[in-house]
């Protein structure tokens, strides 16, 4: 059974973060790029934005008791293939998982600019993932 209080918590840090992020969107890139605290301000954030991502596809993995996923990025492909989530979206979420792991487990230093990148383009696709969620679940009930 799908516990609604679940999304909405991780819901909740997803949309904390954003707030965050949305306002770092707007800094130019050479004033990012030359301030440490920011910098690790958003790579905390997009960790929290995509943990909280994860937490939920897996929730209803559990819940709907569909296929065992082995790895975080396999949970978007799941929810794709029982068309949960749009297949296009699946593989920009699967992506973000990756990074994911780049940024928890330190494999190698992150990229500025590619933060930076994800900051201004990817957004959308964490925002993307919660109204298609929203939608499953309204048109479940």
């Amino acid at each position: 059974m799908i516990d609604q209080e679940i999304i909405e918590s991780r819901f909740d840090i997803i949309e904390e973060n954003m707030k965050y992020l949305q306002k770092v969107q707007k800094v130019e890139y050479f004033s990012f790029a030359e301030n440490f605290e920011k910098i690790q301000a958003v790579k905390h954030s997009l960790q929290e934005c995509i943990e909280a991502c994860i937490d939920v596809a897996n929730h209803l993995i559990s819940a709907l008791i569909l296929q065992r996923a082995d790895t975080y990025t396999e949970m978007f492909l799941i929810l794709s293939q029982n068309e949960i989530i749009s297949h296009e979206l699946a593989k920009k979420l699967a992506e973000m998982a990756k990074f994911r792991n780049l940024l928890v487990h330190r494999y190698a230093d992150i990229d500025t600019k590619r933060l930076y990148n994800i900051l201004q383009r990817e957004l959308t696709d964490i925002q993307a993932f919660m109204r298609e969620i929203s939608r499953y679940l309204d048109n479940k009930t």
